[in-house]
Parts: structure tokens; C-alpha cells; sequence
């Protein structure tokens, strides 16, 4: 029962991250030392799906499909996806809320809990060469670029496209460092999709919010039964370069919750996103605070490690 709560809790921490765009549930599970975990058990999840398209189409027994079922880590898969499932639905409109009126401190708050993390996945690199150096250095310039792309903004996403955002945003999910809530900020749907959250916990529903919710959904399920099969791949094969490739995601996600910025305009009608600026730019009071939430994520980090069950690819089979 202990672990099960524990495991809940930690889906709880997952959730709320994912809820905030530019920060990824993957890099929590990898301060808590769960990554491994994680990755196994959306791979499984994979094998399960795949097993029950083969036996609809007769290539496969009812068996296997019972075999690939039973050997899903249930134990561990149903109580995180409660946890992050109860987090998105409690924290949405709390974290929204915060964002709109205190931006600057949320955004230091995972600032720092990006930075103490990134030392993670360094510490868990067997090798340090060339390779994995050059990894980090071309992953991060992709990405500080991609990550500094203009938000879109679609006022009716079709199914289609809404399935493609959840496809494309279940693949950064599953990367530490870039959230699947930020991959829909650049597609345009995340308001969308976080007003179709909204609507159902206040059970505002109609077939077209169904048929919206559930292009997602299957756009999610489709993403990860091909995406996370590479990923498991790559931790097995090329551990270290995995972990350069996240580390360089990781601080590529630092431009988007850079949390100093000029408030003066917030809270009027401003539409564009708050001006980044330097950290002396802003008065001294803010810069303090925003200072202070970052040491507190960076001691939050530190504790979490502290406690987490150690390498993050012991698990990977």
C-alpha cells in the first residue's frame, strides 16, 4: 500500500509539471529515479495495443494478447497515470490561474528545478567523449531555435489536426526537458485543449468536446506505441548519448521558462508573451523572489534524488 501511494504521489508531481508548458512530467520521473519505469510501462502499453490490432486482424491468439496484458506493470502504471491524471484535473485551473497573475515566479520555480536536474541525466552518462559532447551542443541549438518559434494560435482545430497535436505532444512527454503542454502551445490547441479539460470537470459536455477529447486521446495513443519503442531502443543501445540528448533538450528549455521578465503590462488586455530581460532589469524585489524560488526547486530536486530508487536505466529491458 506504501509504495502505491508513493507511486501516486509521484504521478501527482508528473501532472502538475506537464500542466505547465515547457516543463516535461519525464523530467521529474528522472529526478525521482522512475524514468526507467516510466518508459517501460508506456513500452508495454505499446506491445498490449499492437497485440490487440494483431488479433483483430487474425494474426495473432486471444493468448498472446492475455500474455502481452498480463505483463504490463500495472502495479506501477495504473497509480501514476491516477496521480498525474488527478493532478491535471485539480491543478488546471489553479496553475492557469497562477500563470496569468504570477508568471515570473512559476516560471523561476521550474527554472530552477530544470537546472538541478540536468545533473542528473550528466551523472548517469557512462561516457563523456567527443560524441556525447557534440550531442549535447547540436541538440541544443535545434532545439533553443525550435523552442523560440512563435506560438500559433487555431480558434477550431479540426479532429485531425487535433489527434497530430496529441501524437506529436505524447512525443515530447516522454523527453525530459520539453513538455507536451508547450508542443501544443506551438501548434496552437493548448488553450483549446485546456478549456476542453476545464469544461469536462465542470461536466460542460457535447458530442463535438467528446469527439475533440478523444482525437487527442488517440493521437496520444498512436504516438507513443511508435515513439517510445525508439526511445527504449536508444536507452538500451546508446545510454550515454541518450542522456546527452536529453541533457541538451534540458537546457534548451531554460529560453522558455526564462523567469525574468517585464510584468508592467500584466494584467491588462496584452496578448503578445511577457519581454524576457536580464535579471538586473527588473526591480529588486522580483529579482529577489524569483531567486527564491529557484533555490527552493533546486533543494526540492536534491531531496527528491536523494530518495529515488538510483540509475534511471536499470530498468530497461
Amino acid at each position: 500500500m506504501k509504495t502505491r501511494i508513493i507511486t501516486v504521489l509521484q504521478g501527482m508531481v508528473m501532472g502538475i509539471a506537464e500542466i505547465i508548458p515547457g516543463v516535461s512530467g519525464s523530467t521529474l520521473a528522472l529526478v525521482m529515479g522512475i524514468y526507467d519505469n516510466f518508459i517501460e510501462f508506456l513500452s508495454e502499453i505499446s506491445d498490449f495495443f499492437k497485440s490487440c490490432i494483431k488479433f483483430i486482424s487474425r494474426k495473432e491468439s486471444f493468448s498472446e494478447v492475455k500474455k502481452d496484458f498480463l505483463s504490463i506493470r500495472w502495479n506501477f502504471g495504473i497509480f501514476l497515470i491516477v496521480g498525474m491524471g488527478v493532478s491535471i484535473v485539480l491543478f488546471s485551473h489553479i496553475i492557469s490561474g497562477l500563470i496569468e497573475e504570477h508568471p515570473q515566479y512559476i516560471f523561476a520555480f521550474f527554472f530552477g528545478l530544470v537546472i538541478a536536474s540536468i545533473t542528473i541525466p550528466w551523472n548517469e552518462m557512462k561516457i563523456k567523449g567527443f560524441r556525447e559532447f557534440a550531442t549535447i551542443a547540436i541538440t541544443f541549438v535545434i532545439f533553443f531555435v525550435v523552442l523560440g518559434l512563435k506560438p500559433a494560435i487555431v480558434e477550431n482545430p479540426s479532429p485531425l489536426f487535433l489527434f497530430f497535436a496529441g501524437a506529436v505532444a505524447i512525443c515530447a512527454m516522454v523527453l525530459p526537458g520539453i513538455s507536451g503542454s508547450f508542443v501544443m502551445l506551438l501548434l496552437g490547441v493548448y488553450d483549446y485543449v485546456i478549456g476542453l479539460i476545464k469544461d469536462f470537470t465542470k461536466l460542460s459536455i457535447d458530442l463535438n468536446k467528446v469527439v475533440a477529447l478523444l482525437s487527442v486521446v488517440a493521437g496520444i495513443v498512436l504516438g507513443f506505441s511508435v515513439f517510445v519503442k525508439f526511445l527504449k531502443l536508444g536507452l538500451k543501445k546508446y545510454p550515454s548519448e541518450i542522456m546527452a540528448f536529453l541533457i541538451g533538450i534540458m537546457l534548451a528549455s531554460l529560453r522558455v521558462l526564462w523567469p525574468f521578465m517585464d510584468v508592467s503590462t500584466l494584467g491588462t488586455e496584452q496578448t503578445e508573451p511577457l519581454p524576457k530581460v536580464l535579471p538586473w532589469e527588473i526591480p529588486g524585489t522580483q529579482l529577489l523572489l524569483s531567486i527564491v524560488f529557484i533555490l527552493i526547486a533546486i533543494g526540492i530536486v536534491i531531496i527528491l534524488h536523494k530518495f529515488s530508487k538510483g540509475n534511471n536505466t536499470d530498468g530497461i529491458r
